[in-house]
């Protein structure tokens, strides 16, 4: 049988490649073909037993000295997020549970083989991941192939988060200390909801927080999102300075059987009847810049605050983005779209 499945390198972000290694049985005769089979039991947090799934993957053997097999399995685990639709509401974030096995399967005299499997976890246990990753930069940057997993956001501590008494901030509190999959035991990041009462600089979880006077809340916009780390937070920024609606018109002629006093005519069918709001940050320092630019604007689950509920929007920019330019003195602001998802007016 196939000896010794441990994990060879990753994290509990199935976003980024979790591979496991298997030393597979040396085989004395050539075989036909000699494939390792990777089962992968998985599921969503809060599925019973019962309802877990068996993806197979299989990965060539080229050789018969016993050479170590590696596989990426976080394709298996990622299969899921598809599937789940992310809510602006606070709450336990999702999670996917799973375990290996692997197994042997060859061809010796016309007649199809297979090894014992062997287990990377005993019985009925199982790890944990969540539908985040880490930057490319954060795995080049690493020490080693197994990377703990801390903060739940990648907001800068250089300076405060603005934002207004009366609005919500939406935060995870850090694993401390931090997890791997060595971590016995761990409960899934919570995405919790704080209402600032008091002006000035404040902490909120891990955040550094600035509170302006409730008068100007009127002045700003709440955006909630899901960042690199599946986690939902929230960002709050200055009013909407422009709107736009882009209306595309396709003429066509509808045809009929013609009379004296009736003919063909000509009609249009309108399309994209969704606005687009423009808006511009608050001032930036270079952490935050990097902040809006590779975190806010790349994310792909959106909402905006309209009339006091969260509604489903795009985020977009400009093709190209010039971000710092030594030949001019200007402030850090990133300026971006908010495309609502919805068609229709939201004037009540």
């Amino acid at each position: 049988m196939a000896s010794l499945l441990k994990l060879h390198s990753g994290s509990v972000f199935n976003g980024n490649p979790i591979v496991f290694i298997v030393w597979p049985i040396a085989l004395k005769e050539t075989p036909s073909f000699h494939r390792m089979i990777f089962e992968v039991k998985c599921g969503m947090s809060g599925m019973s037993d019962g309802k877990y799934e068996t993806i197979k993957m299989s990965e060539p053997i080229n050789n018969e000295k016993g050479n170590p097999i590696t596989v990426d399995i976080s394709s298996a685990l990622r299969s899921f997020r598809d599937s789940y639709e992310y809510s602006p509401n606070p709450g336990v974030m999702p999670m996917v549970k799973f375990n290996v096995s692997a197994y042997d399967e060859y061809m010796t005299d016309g007649e199809v083989k297979k090894s014992e499997p062997v287990y990377y976890l005993a019985g009925e246990d199982v790890k944990q991941t969540i539908f985040g990753g880490f930057s490319d930069y954060d795995r080049l940057m690493a020490t080693n192939d197994t990377m703990p997993v801390g903060r739940m956001t990648r907001k800068p501590t250089t300076i405060p988060q603005l934002a207004c008494v009366g609005e919500t901030i939406i935060y995870a509190d850090p694993y401390t200390p931090a997890i791997d999959f060595s971590t016995v035991a761990w409960d899934a990041p919570e995405a919790k909801a704080f209402t600032i009462t008091d002006e000035g600089q404040q902490t909120i979880g891990d955040i550094s927080v600035y509170a302006m006077p409730q008068s100007e809340a009127s002045r700003r916009t709440e955006f909630r999102f899901i960042n690199s780390f599946g986690v939902l937070e929230s960002v709050s920024v200055p009013r909407v300075y422009s709107k736009k609606l882009g209306i595309t018109t396709t003429n066509y002629t509808v045809t009929r059987k013609e009379t004296l006093r009736s003919f063909s005519r000509a009609t249009a069918r309108k399309q994209n009847n969704q606005e687009e709001w423009n808006f511009q940050t608050d001032p930036l320092d270079e952490a935050w810049l990097a902040w809006y630019l590779h975190e806010f604007l790349m994310a792909k689950c959106t909402w905006i605050n309209i009339n006091g509920k969260f509604l489903p929007c795009t985020i977009t920019a400009e093709e190209e983005i010039t971000f710092y330019d030594d030949t001019k003195q200007e402030m850090h602001s990133v300026s971006f779209t908010a495309k609502l998802d919805f068609c229709g007016s939201t004037i009540i």
